[in-house]
């Protein structure tokens, strides 16, 4: 019997997904408009994403209608947001981000923003049209 050599134990990764705000209504034409924001754990690193569609202010900045902006956490970074919310794993960041901020609604990513600058955790924002 051949024994194989170690190669070291890789932690299995985890994906969490979540959405923190959801909201979907009618236009007056009969199109639809609304804001989601959508949060995921991935590879040690948080990723929030908020998509808004449907506006006229939307129309104005995209031909498609739709404005997404997308805030990515490095490794480190995650590491402080857990340690902020209290958190172990992306389990229960996810759940102590809902917990915090879900009340705040459409502006959830405004309080977020602000509970980052107040403790020094930094990311890189993007938007897309």
């Amino acid at each position: 019997m051949m024994k194989r050599k170690h190669k070291g134990y890789r932690q299995p990764i985890t994906y969490v997904l979540g959405t923190l705000y959801l909201d979907e209504r009618p236009n007056a034409d009969g199109s639809t408009m609304g804001t989601q924001i959508t949060m995921s754990y991935y590879d040690e690193k948080f990723h929030l994403t908020k998509i808004n569609w449907g506006t006229d202010m939307d129309y104005e900045r995209s031909r498609s209608g739709e404005v997404e902006s997308n805030w990515q956490f490095d490794e480190e970074n995650t590491q402080k947001l857990m340690l902020r919310l209290g958190a172990h794993n992306g389990h229960e960041m996810l759940a102590a981000i809902v917990k915090r901020f879900k009340k705040k609604g459409s502006s959830a990513t405004s309080a977020i923003r602000e509970f980052c600058e107040e403790n020094e955790i930094q990311y890189d924002f993007y938007v897309h049209y």
